[in-house]
């Protein structure tokens, strides 16, 4: 196990650890105030305000259309960020490592002396960003808790540890699979169900031999891969597939097949062909290592913070 390290294995998003200082930094111009305001969601005591969220939007898709797939799937994850962000400081908090009361006035005190040099106040300031004194006292609630409680984790040990047990993952392996890719959103003539249906039927035919998974492929997969009997390729962990597909496939023993996973394109059915071992070692691997040990980290304190929270939403963003 790895040492003083949390023992569960949680999934979330990683790119929101970072995201308070963006909006520190940034300003809000074209928001209106009454808009901004509006709680769109509750994390035990703690609001969520619309504004610094359509903000982080407008920085990230500047004039795509808010009725578009993308604008709204970027909307979900920035609400989402939001309040697993919340979540993680109530179980700081639960475990005394959140930033104090004390902590955040100095913050403030200190703002307050920065500003003052350019003969601003903070109301000037909370005004040019547009966010109110609580959204504030968050985000630096957020800049102090995260690194603080993370950098106690990101040791040589702990990469060492999580390397071993991920080893796979990390070292360069190179897997050789095939696949059976069933349409969901591109497909007209099946319903999901349906469509969940099938693969599961497959797999049960693969199994007892009535069909050979390459036969199978070249009459009902819709990736062209079928052509070729399903046959995708060597892939690595971190490769071009979707994280859903590499993860079940990195599961598998050689000559499995998975269970139907789902991802953007639809159902996949996986067979392990091949193994090539990778030979990167944990040391060189630093990079990709800490980035996955802060996913974890950051999953952590969401599941556990959600365990003792409640969110409530609110309006539109429902």
């Amino acid at each position: 196990m790895i040492s003083h390290f949390p023992k569960h294995h949680f999934f979330f998003l990683t790119w929101f650890a970072g995201v308070s200082s963006v909006l520190l930094a940034t300003g809000r111009s074209g928001i209106a105030q009454d808009t901004a305001d509006v709680v769109i969601a509750t994390v035990n005591d703690e609001h969520i305000y619309q504004g610094p969220l359509l903000a982080e939007l407008k920085s990230l898709l500047d004039d795509t259309p808010t009725d578009s797939d993308a604008y709204q799937r970027l909307r979900n994850q920035v609400l989402n960020s939001a309040i697993q962000r919340r979540l993680a400081l109530a179980y700081l908090e639960r475990i005394n490592q959140r930033a104090s009361d004390d902590d955040i006035k100095l913050s403030i005190i200190r703002l307050e002396k920065r500003l003052a040099l350019k003969k601003q106040t903070l109301n000037d300031y909370l005004n040019e960003k547009q966010i109110n004194r609580e959204e504030l006292e968050h985000q630096i609630a957020w800049q102090i808790s995260w690194p603080k409680y993370s950098q106690q984790f990101l040791t040589d040990r702990n990469y060492e540890n999580f390397f071993n047990q991920r080893k796979m993952q990390f070292d360069g392996t190179q897997l050789l699979v095939s696949q059976i890719l069933l349409h969901v959103d591109q497909q007209q003539v099946r319903t999901e169900k349906q469509t969940l249906e099938l693969a599961k039927d497959l797999l049960t035919r693969i199994r007892q031999e009535e069909v050979t998974f390459a036969d199978a492929a070249r009459e009902f997969s819709d990736s062209p891969t079928g052509k070729k009997g399903g046959m995708v390729g060597l892939i690595e962990f971190d490769g071009a597939m979707p994280r859903e597909f590499n993860t079940a496939a990195f599961k598998l023993k050689s000559g499995e097949i998975s269970e139907p996973v789902r991802t953007a394109f639809g159902y996949h059915l996986i067979k392990l062909n091949d193994i090539t071992p990778g030979t990167i070692t944990w040391q060189m691997a630093r990079p990709s290592l800490r980035k996955a040990l802060i996913k974890h980290l950051l999953e952590f304190l969401t599941e556990a913070g959600r365990k003792i929270s409640t969110v409530e939403l609110s309006g539109d963003w429902k």
